[in-house]
């Protein structure tokens, strides 16, 4: 039987891995500072219940008050 050594060095494709997404707990519905983040939802949503009006959303989302306005759209 052959030693496994050579196997250490062999790259590995991370195409079949699903994106490790971050979730973020973000107080004041998602205008205020981010209190928790966790790559486990149901942990930032747990989180989440400990804070009123916080929201969890996934790093890098948008918040909801980043909507274009009119002035920066012209």
């Amino acid at each position: 039987m052959g030693c496994g050594c050579g196997s250490k060095n062999r790259a590995y494709s991370s195409s079949g891995r699903p994106r490790r997404v971050l979730h973020q707990v973000v107080l004041d519905g998602g205008k205020g500072r981010v209190a928790f983040q966790s790559h486990d939802k149901g942990a930032a949503q747990a989180v989440a219940r400990s804070y009123p009006g916080s929201i969890v959303r996934e790093d890098g989302a948008p918040t909801p008050d980043s909507a274009p306005t009119e002035d920066a759209k012209a």
